[in-house]
Parts: structure tokens; C-alpha cells; sequence
């Protein structure tokens, strides 16, 4: 195999299947990447069988060939090589040398026979779907954060998407918060009746995408497709919580506030919580919201007050910080050209709402309130 390729090209490629590549596992075999060059197209594949990447890159190639290159120590040189300019990689199949030549160095590495690399059978048949870059990105960023981590709950650690025609909507919750998201469909209508649990690392890749999305999802599968790259992931194979029950309809208190104004209050005034709780309390008047945090071990308390509108004489609520700053902070320009946040409050201890100060029902957010 050979074949010469632009440092930049062959980074970027580098980067988008690396994810894909177990930091150490018991078969070393999945420690490397699959390098195939048909012609002018080089193809590399990475998996550790629950998420397989593959990309295709155009390259000038000369000999055709197959050959596992060791990941991270291929990729750690190309980084190093600069950003400019072409580099020529020789791998002799028989030997399993590999070759790296630029115009000032030359180096060498050990490579594998492509032959013992898992197999990675075809792609079962599917029902497809066809998602606007813009609107895959929405849906995983404003989701993901909210995903489980509990190994025993397995349902909630992923994205639940489902499909109904018109719209898709896209949840997380880890039973303390939870996201919603909806994204209608484009011209062609999305699939009727599909649902499926999509991984969390899965979900994660979807954030950065460069194109529109293809998604094929099987009844073990899901397949994403964004021009010459696919990921690949199993799906899990769980029933999703019936998380409409847990969406109050009866909050009959608004608090609206900016954006910043509120995130820039809780990022300062918890400095000053307790490490362990990370509480902070929100205190609410008609115009004048209350930010304020303590920890009696250290004897250090924050405060701070900011502008609002509250539909009610006053309320008093605790959070745990992390879960209503990462909330809020989904909320952007594109949710409320103002950058205004809506929250609404039953009780303190009944969970509260949040969506931009729109009132659009396109993002909903959750956070269950602590005790005071």
C-alpha cells in the first residue's frame, strides 16, 4: 500500500475515527485503526464493538493495500508534523512496516495483518430517517448533558429518540433532570412509530457534525451518515421510562430572568456552596430574585440579587447548582433572541420547568428542586 495525502486531510480524518479507539483493551487488535486504499480512496475503521466509525478521504494513491496501523502512535506523529504540506505512507503488507516520509524525516512503524481485525458485518436491514445538521446538533446538545451515568439503570444512559411522522423528539433524564427536544420534520416526513435508546457516547459525537445526517436504525443499531463518515452503535435494548408522567402541568408560579444575568449569579455565588450538596437557594419577590449559597463548615456565604419577574408575593427553592446551570445554559439566541429564562414552581419540592422565555414547547427541561 501507497499513497500520498495532505497533513490537514489526513488529520481531521484521524481525529473523527480516533473516538472510536479503546484507550487499552484486552484485544490489542482493537488498540488499531483499519486502513484501506482502493484507487484514490483511503478508508480508515476504528471500533471497540459498540461504536465503529468509519470515514473515506481522498488521497493520491499508488499501490492498493490493506493494514492495521497502530492509533494513538500514528496519530500522535501526524499531530506532529504540522498542519501543511503532504506526507507519503508506505506499509509493506508482507512485513507490516509502515512508512512515514516527509521532505525533512522518515519513520517507521509496526503495523498489523489486516486480516485480525474483528469482522464488522453488514448493516441489517433498516428504517431510515434523514435529520438537517442543524437540528442533529440541537437535539444532542441540549440532551446529552442530562444523561444517566448509572450503570444499573441502563435505559437512562442514553438519548431517547422518537420518530411520529411530523417530528422527532429527542430526551434524557437521570431521574434528578431531564431534557426534551423536538424538531419537526423537513420536507420529507420522518418515520411513523420508530423509538429507539441511542448511547450517550454515540450522542456525543453527533454535537460536532459537518453535514446533514442519514440515520438508519435496526433492531440492534443505530447508523449515522454524515457524507463520506458513518458511526455506527448498538443500541440499547431497553424499555424508556414513561418520562411524560414526571412533566408537571399545574406549575402556577413564573419566574422570568436573563440568561447571563442569572448564570454569571450561580456561577459566583457557588463558589461559595458546600462541595458536597452544591446547593444553592433561590429566593423570588415580584422584581428581584435572590441567589444565595453557604457552607457552614467553611462559614463562607455568597449572595447576590438580579433583576426578574415573579408571578407570586415570594417562593424559596433549592438546587443542586451543577443541574440548573447546565439547564440554563442551553438555553441560547436560537431558544429567545432575548436570552430570557422561564421557570415555573408548584411547591418546593415539585419539580420545576425550564424553557426560554418564549414559552416555545420546542426545548422543555426539567430540575428537581432540593430541600432548603
Amino acid at each position: 500500500m501507497k499513497f500520498t495525502v495532505a497533513l490537514p486531510d489526513l488529520q481531521k480524518a484521524l481525529q473523527k475515527v480516533l473516538p472510536a479507539i479503546p484507550t487499552k483493551s484486552t484485544m490489542p487488535v482493537l488498540e488499531h485503526v483499519l486502513a484501506t486504499l482502493r484507487g484514490s480512496e483511503l478508508t480508515f475503521t476504528a471500533t471497540d464493538q459498540e461504536i465503529t466509525i468509519s470515514l473515506a478521504i481522498i488521497v493520491a494513491g499508488e499501490a492498493d493495500g490493506d493494514l492495521l496501523i497502530p492509533a494513538r502512535q500514528f496519530n500522535d506523529l501526524i499531530k506532529e508534523l504540522g498542519s501543511a504540506g503532504t506526507v507519503e505512507i508506505t506499509a509493506n503488507e508482507d512485513s507490516h512496516v509502515i512508512a512515514v516520509r516527509t521532505p525533512t524525516g522518515t519513520y517507521e512503524m509496526k503495523g498489523t495483518d489486516a486480516q485480525e481485525f474483528v469482522n464488522i458485518p453488514a448493516f441489517p436491514e433498516s428504517t431510515r430517517a434523514s435529520i438537517k445538521r442543524e437540528d442533529m446538533a440541537r437535539m444532542a446538545n441540549k440532551t446529552v448533558f442530562a444523561v444517566s451515568t448509572e450503570e444499573y439503570r441502563p435505559s437512562m444512559t442514553g438519548v431517547f429518540f422518537k420518530f411520529n411522522g411530523s417530528d422527532v423528539t429527542a430526551v434524557a433524564t437521570d431521574g434528578f433532570r431531564l431534557s426534551r427536544v423536538i424538531v419537526p420534520a423537513g420536507e420529507t416526513p420522518f418515520p411513523t412509530d420508530l423509538e429507539c435508546i441511542v448511547p450517550a457516547r454515540a450522542v456525543e459525537l453527533l454535537r460536532k457534525i459537518d453535514g446533514d445526517v442519514v440515520m438508519d436504525v435496526s433492531r440492534t443499531h443505530a447508523r449515522f451518515t454524515v457524507g463520506a463518515q458513518t458511526i455506527t452503535t448498538r443500541i440499547i435494548d431497553e424499555k424508556y421510562p414513561p418520562y411524560q408522567n414526571v412533566i408537571p402541568s399545574d406549575n402556577d408560579k413564573t419566574l422570568t430572568v436573563n440568561q447571563r444575568e442569572v448564570l454569571s449569579a450561580i456561577k459566583r455565588v457557588s463558589l461559595f456552596a458546600n462541595t458536597n450538596t452544591r446547593h444553592v437557594r433561590f429566593g423570588m419577590t415580584d422584581r428581584i430574585l435572590s441567589v444565595h449559597s453557604e457552607d457552614e463548615d467553611s462559614g463562607g456565604k455568597g449572595t447576590e440579587t438580579i433583576p426578574c419577574e415573579f408571578t407570586h408575593d415570594s417562593f424559596e427553592v433549592g438546587f443542586n447548582y451543577r443541574f440548573l446551570e447546565e439547564a440554563i445554559k442551553n438555553i441560547t439566541a436560537d431558544d429567545d433572541p432575548d436570552l430570557n429564562v422561564r421557570m415555573t414552581f408548584s411547591t418546593p419540592v415539585r419539580a420545576v420547568l425550564i424553557t426560554p422565555g418564549t414559552a416555545s414547547d420546542s426545548l422543555l427541561m426539567l430540575v428537581m428542586p432540593v430541600k432548603i
